[in-house]
């Protein structure tokens, strides 16, 4: 049996590439940032995870981090169903780009969809993979080279069992962590629930998604009911309803979720066409209308189903009966929460747009909700809403300066990007209500940059187009993402150097030559006040497959602040490292593109 990509040895995770003396002499030898990688194996209910693995929470002081695998391919990298800004926008590429995605074993289609559609006469088996890894420091970067001994952390082998049975044969919950407060000691997410058969040839599940409080230390679990909305007050008729933690919070002295809960169908045939219905009609997920919503976990105990309360009033505009609505938070700072907030545009059964949206204290323990003003196209925008279909808020600060982006959907030089903003919502700031858009257009019209998280230094962390990635998207292909930083405060002061790639930033010298390990860093999704930053990447065994962008190992990372080097200005010069650039006899050059697909180098966790 061939071994797992999640099993190499990491005595070669840190052979790093070297580079041509040819380039000037490094500044400094050591990198401004220290490699940490979270160690996977391939076991206990993973084996079936692909390499399309995410971070999607970490704790603020870095010692724990949680993440996805998905065991399909798909062009929505972070796919949630309850979050419609992940999956409600299609598939822009070439015919033959979005068949790599959608058909073909593995899919998203022929194997999560086809899984779904069958889930009645077939046993389901686990699609959306969790787990949790807590930082056990046993050792110390000993030199500022990115070169062991390195603290480690516990090693990922198995899938966070929620509601799911580790004792049994197959798995069949889908699972996500939202959240991780390692100071109040919980993590929060949703859960599926496990398929049953009193016949052995027909299955059900009480519930597509219910949300849990996961405790750190005794791993006690607690659920998150929904309230029934139907007249028999039984969730059972309404399918199980739904719900999910987004936040763990304290506040007056109590442990609050915060979270999203089902208060009605958002149509009436929605569900069954988000569960059953043909492998196109995803679109109509999650079939419910959800509204945030509120649980105390204070006095629970493991094993505990909790009730909550509502915590919004409305949304940003519900006019039509088909549209779903939809409020979900993302972060808070203390007093005020960001997320999204539906706006239903058209009268459609995807009708709605997701718009960025901070929430407010009432006074009375509920919340008000305002859509982020001046967030704009740089075109006309009183065709704003035929040109984008989400903006949403991912991040605030304790300055009040809220991280989000836009995704178009209509195509603006040739793709459909998603942009960064930063909106000030500081009453006192000289910038308050002023949106900016530090990446938009750069280096082309038409780039994409996301934006994650920023933390109280005003430090953001998330992606962009990888350097040399100019072809179109729009009917053409995928661009590589990598991942960077962007310092706002000097973007503020017009300084001309501001952001910076992840790879720049782990560069250093060693015997006068410049180095780079041999990591690509792909989406940097968390940050906290001490610089510390959360992603997924690649690691290459050899400079060859590293330069060439082939036969990568999935693996999440954290990078730690080099106490030795201060100076962002005077780092380790080290030069962009772009994909080599194929050229066959005969080929088309949307084969060549279709070559240089991520997804057709993605290495599964267990190669068969």
């Amino acid at each position: 049996m061939k071994k797992s990509i999640l099993n190499c040895s990491l005595s070669l995770a840190f052979a790093p590439l070297l580079l041509s003396a040819g380039f000037s002499h490094a500044a400094q030898t050591e990198s401004y940032y220290l490699i940490e990688e979270i160690p996977l194996e391939a076991a206990n209910g993973l084996a079936e995870g692909d390499g399309n693995i995410n971070v999607t929470a970490a704790s603020e002081d870095g010692n724990y981090v949680a993440g996805n695998a998905l065991t399909f391919r798909s062009p929505f990298r972070f796919y949630d169903f309850s979050d419609r800004t992940t999956y409600d926008y299609g598939c822009q590429y070439a015919s033959e780009v979005c068949n790599l995605f959608y058909y073909g074993t593995g899919s998203f289609y022929e194997l999560y969809r086809d899984r779904l559609r069958d889930q009645s006469s077939k046993l389901y088996k686990s699609n959306v993979l969790a787990f949790i890894s807590e930082r056990n420091i046993s050792g110390a970067h000993t030199d500022g080279k990115n070169i062991p001994p390195l603290p480690t952390w516990d090693t990922v082998n198995e899938k966070l069992y929620v509601f799911d049975d580790i004792s049994n044969d197959t798995y069949t919950t889908d699972t996500r962590v939202n959240s991780i407060n390692g100071e109040l000691g919980w993590a929060v997410g949703y859960d599926s629930s496990p398929f049953t058969s009193d016949t052995g040839s027909s299955y059900a599940r009480d519930f597509i998604q219910r949300g849990f409080a996961y405790n750190l230390s005794t791993q006690a679990k607690i659920t998150l009911l929904p309230t029934a909305f139907n007249s028999s007050g039984d969730l059972a008729d309404d399918k199980g309803g739904l719900s999910s933690g987004l936040q763990i919070i304290e506040k007056d002295g109590r442990t609050l979720v915060i979270g999203l809960a089902s208060v009605s169908y958002s149509n009436s045939d929605s569900f069954g066409e988000c569960q059953t219905g043909n492998r196109e009609n995803y679109y109509r997920c999650s079939g419910f209308h959800t509204q945030a919503w509120a649980w105390d976990i204070t006095d629970a105990l493991d094993g505990d189903q909790v009730t909550g309360e509502l915590f919004v009033d409305g949304y940003v505009r519900s006019r039509y009966g088909n549209a779903p609505n939809f409020n979900l938070i993302k972060d808070y700072n203390g007093e005020v929460f960001v997320g999204i907030s539906s706006d239903d545009v058209f009268d459609s059964t995807n009708g709605s747009r997701g718009r960025a949206t901070f929430y407010t204290d009432n006074g009375d323990g509920t919340y008000k909700l305002t859509k982020i003003p001046n967030i704009a196209i740089d075109g006309d925008n009183d065709q704003f809403e035929d040109s984008v279909t989400h903006t949403w808020a991912n991040a605030i600060n304790n300055q009040s300066l809220v991280v989000g982006n836009l995704r178009y959907v209509e195509v603006k030089s040739r793709n459909r990007p998603v942009e960064g903003f930063v909106y000030d919502n500081e009453e006192n700031s000289e910038n308050y209500q002023e949106v900016r858009w530090p990446l938009r257009n750069k280096p082309f019209s038409g780039a994409n940059s996301e934006f994650s998280d920023i933390n109280d230094s005003g430090i953001i962390v998330g992606w962009r187009d990888g350097d040399g990635e100019e072809q179109p998207s729009y009917n053409g292909t995928t661009r590589r993402q990598t991942g960077m930083i962007l310092d706002y405060n000097r973007f503020l002061e017009g300084n001309s150097s501001y952001t910076w790639t992840l790879n720049q930033l782990t560069c250093y010298e060693q015997n006068g030559e410049p180095q780079i390990p041999l990591y690509r860093f792909e989406y940097a999704t968390h940050i906290n006040d001490e610089g510390e930053i959360f992603a997924n990447g690649y690691h290459y065994e050899t400079a060859e497959d590293f330069v060439n962008g082939v036969n990568p190992r999935a693996v999440l990372l954290k990078l730690v602040r080099n106490p030795a080097v201060t100076d962002i200005d005077n780092l380790a010069v080290c030069p962009q490292i772009e994909e080599v650039k194929y050229e066959r006899k005969g080929a088309s050059s949307l084969w060549l593109a279709l070559l240089l697909l991520p997804v057709v180098f993605v290495r599964r966790f267990i190669k068969h």
